[in-house]
């Protein structure tokens, strides 16, 4: 490259250096504006998420985990960028006052030897406020990625350790079983790995590169730090990292990592609410709009169960069970000799065999379920009473929800039995423990008015 080029490239950066705040101006409020918009979407589709499938526990948990701190991301970046945008509004204002009055006219303000001698020292000139919003903006500006980059690391790392699960799994299922203690061999050295050489990244990130000063722990360390950086793509920020760590006091830098990590610690632990006489929970002496059809907003999802309206004056009313699909282990010990077509988790869209010595491949066969008892087996899940009578011979069927639809199953009660007013209707789900004994758990109690 001719010196030319060089001298053309170097002007290039520093003019778009000395400009780059209209650029982060202009960056700043149209991504304000989408991440308002993509927060809102991204919390509606974790609680999708919460609701269709069952992605809090088990081997899909690290999944969850991970999808929440994208959401955290989205957050962080939002925070950033409107305390970049105020603070680019201050140094702008700051900027026009400077071409009206560049300096401070102690005389003029009259103030006493002792004041107006501290106020010359501590009142830095407008030039030097500027050059320090500048700088301050432009930093932000670059944190803000980096705050995304340090969550995004922290949820692949998570995620890395799911699959691990996920792989060990399907190993497990499809190898012989005397392959098993291997397996589990297997894991007992690679998670403890992960878990030391993970913490040890960690640390190696928040104290600014504590590891990489030795020499003989570098070398060992560095495979690991190859790996980590690929795995958690902090490759992508590790330029804004080291310019940053370069550029200021590591205490500072430390400081603020650590006043970050304290804040995110309370907020954790504590929350702000001054309603003491009212609970948190959903219990039976609360009434929920989500229980009533006629109530319930239509970006809702039902949370367990639910009837049409809080006011009853027909011979019949229908109840709504939401099928949780977290229920399934509890749900299996009711039918422990029935096993569903379907897995719990991925299943093949396809059906393979070999006939004649040919391969056909065709759609599953879930219509040869035996539907009887996959409802009795939901159904056998759920104990209902009115009034303390308890309803035994009820009549399920498997139904759709039009509230974002919902698969649950859903039975009418006939009202002759109801007294005129309030009747009350307790939704119990069975356990059975490891004798097979029924223990009922609460799950909802939906007071109704009804008009004879």
């Amino acid at each position: 490259m001719s010196d030319k080029s060089k001298d053309q490239i170097s002007d290039w950066l520093n003019k778009l250096e000395r400009e780059s705040w209209q650029l982060e101006l202009l960056v700043s409020a149209f991504t304000i504006f989408l991440l308002i918009q993509a927060t809102i979407s991204f919390e509606g589709f974790i609680t999708e998420l919460e609701y269709q499938f069952d992605f809090r526990s088990g081997q899909y948990s690290m999944l969850y985990l991970f999808i929440g701190l994208v959401y955290k991301s989205l957050e962080a970046l939002t925070f950033c960028l409107i305390t970049h945008l105020m603070l680019r509004g201050f140094w702008i204002g700051t900027i026009g006052l400077r071409s009206v009055q560049s300096k401070i006219n102690f005389t003029d303000l009259n103030y006493s030897f002792f004041f107006t001698e501290r106020l010359k020292k501590k009142v830095i000139s407008l030039d030097q406020l500027v050059i320090k919003l500048d700088e301050i903006c432009s930093v932000i500006f670059a944190f803000a990625f980096l705050v995304i980059s340090i969550l995004m690391a922290f949820g692949l790392y998570l995620l890395l350790f799911g699959l691990t699960a996920l792989v060990l799994n399907f190993v497990s299922d499809i190898t012989p079983d005397w392959l098993d203690p291997a397996i589990v061999l297997t894991a007992l050295v690679v998670f403890p790995v992960l878990l030391i050489t993970g913490l040890i990244y960690m640390i190696d990130y928040f104290t600014l590169g504590f590891f990489k000063k030795f020499k003989w722990i570098a070398k060992v360390y560095y495979p690991f730090y190859r790996f980590y950086n690929i795995i958690t793509l902090s490759v992508l920020s590790r330029s804004i990292y080291y310019y940053m760590i370069s550029k200021f006091s590591k205490r500072r830098i430390r400081m603020v990592y650590t006043l970050v990590g304290f804040l995110l610690f309370l907020s954790l632990i504590f929350k702000f609410d001054q309603h003491q006489y009212f609970p948190d929970k959903t219990n039976e002496y609360v009434v929920s709009a989500n229980y009533y059809d006629d109530q319930r907003s239509s970006d809702d999802y039902i949370n367990r169960a639910s009837i049409s309206s809080d006011y009853l004056d027909k011979p019949y009313f229908r109840v709504f069970l939401r099928y949780d699909a977290a229920d399934n282990p509890e749900i299996k010990k009711h039918c422990d000799d029935f096993i569903p077509l379907k897995e719990d988790g991925l299943n093949w869209r396809f059906s393979t065999k070999f006939k004649d010595g040919n391969l056909n491949i065709g759609s599953q066969r879930f219509s040869d379920e035996n539907f009887d008892q996959l409802i009795n087996c939901l159904s056998d899940f759920y104990r209902l009473s009115i009034n303390d009578s308890v309803y035994s011979d009820l009549k399920y069927r498997f139904y759709i929800h039009p509230s974002k639809d919902q698969k649950g199953i859903i039975t009418t009660i006939p009202t002759d039995r109801f007294k005129k007013g309030e009747n009350i209707l307790k939704i119990e789900q069975i356990y059975l423990d490891s004798e097979k004994t029924p223990e009922y758990e609460w799950l909802a109690t939906i007071p109704f008015w009804y008009e004879k």
